[in-house]
Parts: structure tokens; sequence; C-alpha cells
């Protein structure tokens, strides 16, 4: 009995210890990185009916770092309606002049740069007969492209509606395939279903933690679970999969979206951008590679634009590769798949030629 006891005291003295050092490990790191400039949670604010748009929390300056090493750090400015931009938004009752709303995902929100070298920042500098508001978060799709620019119209009651279609925006406008909450996704007869979002007090106390932040925003640490799990060293470009099911999937969702801005073309001009398939650009392809789904997805949009007169095109990808032959300069980052400042500027300027040609 005495030995059973003394044992249970040992164990009890050791598991006291073991914890005592994993808390007072947890808080010399906490202390480092809040010294070093680790990524300021976004705070995502909740969505649901009642606020229905994906947004950030609002008037901030957040630190953004992009890789793990800090060797490349942002300083971004969310504006008055929780989106990455140096400018404060108007609504429509307080328009100044005429306005162009552009709509995406990370390559709008672009937080690997600076909001003043961000493609839309320029354009808005380029053009001044109009303002330019980038509404764009990491993760959105085509279903939600078609909810922020409702809000926008309502809100803003913009002249132009500027669109970036990216490699996964088709498939992911299904909750099936996605699963994230806080976005809008397409129902079966093509409506926009709402996935509400309320940050849980586990993950709003974990955003105050600069060590928890460095793991989960900066290091990536559960994607980098997930390829070692996957033995996929590929994992950030799923999309490129031949899955036939998200092929149809992604097909669907672009009929659906097809119509929504065809009808929006009634009232408001409309420019759809496409990005480039920038690796076979690298590889000296001149042509889109066809075994990418991205591309096969991306080619329905070009032949369908080809016959709707109401709405613009701007295929990037003859604009990258006329300025890759020249240059032989990348548009993205050897750490970050996303444009760089150069690809950024190269965006830009086609978008304020054609711009100007819809004036004209």
């Amino acid at each position: 009995m005495k030995q059973s006891m003394s044992l249970i005291k040992t164990l009890l003295f050791w598991l006291k210890y073991l914890v005592y050092l994993m808390f007072a490990s947890f808080i010399l790191l906490e202390v480092t990185f809040r010294i070093l400039p680790v990524s300021d949670s976004l705070k995502v604010q909740s969505i649901n009916e009642e606020n229905p748009i994906y947004h950030f929390a609002k008037n901030r300056i957040v630190t953004q770092q992009i890789g793990f090493n800090f060797t490349h750090t942002n300083k971004k400015k969310i504006n008055n309606y929780g989106f990455m931009s140096d400018k404060d938004y108007l609504s429509h009752d307080l328009k100044e002049k005429d306005l162009a709303v552009v709509i995406g995902d990370s390559y709008v929100e672009a937080r690997q740069v600076k909001n003043s070298d961000t493609f839309h920042f320029i354009l808005d500098q380029e053009i001044e007969s109009f303002n330019v508001y980038p509404l764009g978060t990491s993760g959105s799709q085509l279903s939600q492209y078609l909810a922020y620019a409702d809000f926008a119209i309502t809100e803003f009651n913009p002249d132009i509606l500027i669109f970036l279609l990216y490699s996964n925006d088709f498939d992911e406008s299904w909750y099936e395939v996605k699963q994230k909450p806080g976005f809008h996704y397409f129902t079966k007869n093509g409506h926009l279903n709402l996935k509400e979002y309320s940050p849980s007090i586990t993950k709003q106390l974990a955003r105050e933690s600069a060590f928890i932040r460095y793991l989960f925003l900066d290091l990536k640490i559960m994607t980098q679970i997930k390829k070692i799990l996957a033995s996929d060293n590929n994992v950030e470009n799923r999309v490129i999969n031949t899955n036939s099911n998200n092929e149809k999937l992604g097909m669907q969702a672009i009929d659906f979206f097809l119509k929504n801005i065809e009808e929006l073309a009634k009232t408001k001009k409309i420019i759809l951008m496409i990005d480039g398939d920038r690796s076979s650009i690298y590889n000296g392809k001149i042509k889109r590679d066809m075994s990418k789904l991205q591309n096969r997805w991306f080619k329905i949009i070009l032949n369908q634009m080809g016959i709707k007169t109401n709405l613009h095109l701007l295929d990037l990808h003859p604009v990258f590769l006329k300025n890759w032959k020249k240059n032989k300069k990348k548009f993205d980052y050897e750490y970050d798949g996303h444009w760089n400042e150069h690809g950024h500027e190269i965006v830009a300027k086609a978008l304020v030629n054609k711009m100007i040609k819809l004036q004209e």
C-alpha cells in the first residue's frame, strides 16, 4: 500500500513538473515571438444573415509575413470596410466620381505586397476619373464573387465591376468541395447559400498568441502536416488533379457565374480578368497546358466570352507571355505563388489599357 502511494506521489510530481516545463517553455516562446514580426491575425468577423459579407476587423494596420523566416514582411492597412486598402470607401450616397470595384481572392487581397504596389492601387492612380475599391479575401471563389458584387452594387453603386479569376475559383464554389464556413456557395439551382461563421472562444484566444499565429499563419503547420500525411508536395495545387466530379462541378459553377454576370452586365460594365499559366510560360511553352484542370475551365470561359458582346475579357496569359519573352523576369515569388510587385505592375498596365478603351 505504501509503495503504491509512493509511486502515485512520484508520478504526480513528475506530471506537475512536466506541466510546469511546458508552461514555462510556452511563455518563453511567446515572449520571443512577440519580439519578432509575426503575422497578425486578420480577425475574420462573424458572418451571418445580418452580416453576410466576409471581411476583417476594421481600421487597423497589420503585419503580414510571407514564409516562415521573417525575410518578407509587409505592413497592410485594413480600411473602414474591413478590406486591405489604403483608401477608405465611401457609400453610394457620398460617391465623388465614377467607381470601379475589383473583386477577387488572395490575388486582390495581395498580402504579399504593400497596398501601394497592388494592381488595383496602381489602376486607381493611373485612371484619375475613377476611384477603385478592391473587395478581395483569401479563399474567395466564383460564388463568393457574386456575393461581393451584390454587396458592391447595393453599398457603392459602381460603374464597372472587375472580376479576377484564379485556378481554384471553380469547383470550390461548392460547399461539398471546400467545406469552409464564412463564404457563399452555389446550390443545385444556382442560388447562393451562405455558410455562417463565428470564431470560437478558443480561436479568439489563439489570435492573441504570437507563437500560435506563427505556427498556423506563417509556418502553416496544418498544411505541412497534410503534405507529410499525403506524401504529396503539391497540396497547394490540388486543383490540377483531374478528378472528373470536380471538373463537372467547376463547369457548372462557370455556367451559374456567367449567367449571373450577364444579368449584371445589363446595367454595369463588366471586365473578367483571367490569370495566366505562368508555370508553362516559365517552361518555354506558348499556350496554356491543357492537361491542367484549371486551364480547361479557363478555356470554357474564353470560348463563352467570345460570343458575349456585353462583357469584356482580359486574358493575362498573352500579357505575361509577351513580357516574359522580353524581360525573363518572373511575376511571382520563388517561395510564394502569388504575384510579386512586377506581376502586379504588369497586370495594372494591361488593366489601365483596357479601362481606357472602355471609355473611348
